[in-house]
């Protein structure tokens, strides 16, 4: 398998500043994942660092896809923004439908909060907020890496 490396940052909200923050650590990656809240950050961030950007629409946006299924390094990942899933109040939905997409990766956004978990080999993933971190979390993004092995972090920003 061909090693492959992914970026994922959310809840933008045209900060410019700390989509720069974000990049900073996506140098290298093949491809760049948004999980909304500020849909046209992703042609800002395809304009200005030539990365392909795969982004849905969050509550904050008017444009855009609401969920997107696609397969990198041989896993099905599903990104939504997650409100339509109520993920400020319970996991459960967005864990549902995930199981429904059969997605070995849900990535999603909303909460502002960092979140890393698995559950039935399913991995929920919640980048966290380039611009306004919520409940105690500073700003971060993510990445996930494909090769012999997967690796999936949370990037601290600064």
């Amino acid at each position: 398998m061909k090693h492959m490396k992914i970026g994922i940052l959310g809840d933008t909200h045209g900060n410019q500043a700390g989509i720069a923050a974000a990049m900073k650590h996506f140098t290298d990656v093949d491809y760049i994942l948004h999980t909304g809240d500020h849909h046209d950050d992703i042609g800002y961030i395809l304009q200005s660092y030539g990365i392909k950007v795969l982004g849905v629409r969050g509550n904050c946006d008017w444009t855009g896809a609401t969920e997107v299924i696609k397969s990198f390094g041989g896993k099905r990942i599903l990104l939504c923004h997650g409100h339509q899933y109520n993920v400020k109040y319970s996991l459960n939905g967005i864990y549902y439908k995930g199981q429904e997409e059969e997605a070995d990766i849900v990535v999603f956004g909303h909460t502002h909060v960092p979140l890393y978990i698995v559950e039935n080999d399913m991995i929920l993933f919640n980048p966290g907020s380039t611009s306004f971190p919520r409940g105690g979390s500073k700003r971060s993004c993510g990445i996930i890496e494909f090769g012999k092995t997967m690796l999936v972090k949370h990037i601290t920003l600064e």
